[in-house]
């Protein structure tokens, strides 16, 4: 028997591929999108503002190309859907309404930090997807800072219990994605989602069968806020996607033995 599963994402298109790959495997009791708004950034030079519009319109057109067939996938069934305005995730209504789901399992993705009023009316029960490794890289755009830093061995997904921290909680599932050589800083990026969708469908599955021991974080990784993903790092990765030191990266990381030029 499915477990009754709550959904807590946000209004993206790669929010509802999460909603819709994890609703194509079980039935979903009720899904919270949040509404969801990012910092208002103001590049310092046209240079900036150009790296800025590149990475957002590869993005967009990565993300239609990937996740949209999942708008046409037959489903289990059509989950209640609550909108959250931003921010609101941990108020008394929405508490008021998760609590009404009886859910078995909430989790998710791409939100606002979650607070105590469902952190501890739900112990053991929250989970998170984290877009990133989380004993190397906390936070927000994990599945971008590792490209930005030169780290690819970091880019993968974590499903964890979620506690008062921020992605410090104990690990259920966590992988690295593999690298291919025609990757590009978008389809890496995808990849860390597609990986995240996947393990948590292993957990759901595992925790049908009653296994839930978790693995403890044995490291703090750097964090990241929203705010620290700025036109000048956009700028950085877009040179190293033009001058083919990101394809070099990727090379090394598939080739270590070999001598690159």
């Amino acid at each position: 028997m499915s477990p009754n599963l709550v959904l807590m994402t946000g209004p993206d298109l790669r929010h509802r591929y999460f909603i819709n790959r994890l609703n194509r495997e079980f039935p979903i009791t009720c899904v919270f999108i949040e509404t969801l708004s990012y910092p208002e950034i103001e590049p310092s030079s046209p240079k900036d503002q150009a790296a800025w519009d590149w990475f957002f319109t590869r993005r967009g057109e990565y993300e239609t190309q990937t996740f949209a067939d999942s708008e046409t996938w037959p489903l289990k069934n059509k989950p209640r859907v609550i909108r959250v305005p931003e921010g609101g995730i941990n108020s008394a209504d929405t508490l008021i309404s998760i609590q009404a789901q009886h859910p078995d399992l909430i989790i998710l993705f791409g939100t606002s930090l979650i607070g105590p009023s469902v952190l501890e009316r739900f112990p053991d029960r929250t989970l998170n997807l984290h877009v990133g490794i989380s004993g190397q890289y906390r936070g927000s755009s994990c599945n971008f800072w590792p490209i930005h830093d030169e780290r690819l061995d970091c880019l993968g997904a974590t499903v964890m219990r979620i506690n008062a921290g921020i992605d410090t909680g104990e690990i259920l599932a966590q992988e690295t994605i593999a690298l291919e050589e025609q990757d590009t800083e978008q389809t890496l990026m995808g990849k860390s989602l597609i990986l995240g969708v996947d393990l948590t469908i292993q957990i759901v599955h595992q925790w049908m069968k009653g296994n839930r021991t978790p693995l403890p974080l044995e490291a703090n990784g750097k964090l990241f806020l929203k705010n620290d993903f700025k036109p000048e790092a956009v700028s950085r990765v877009k040179e190293m996607v033009e001058g083919g030191h990101l394809t070099f990266l990727i090379r090394k990381h598939l080739k270590p033995n070999e001598k690159l030029i």
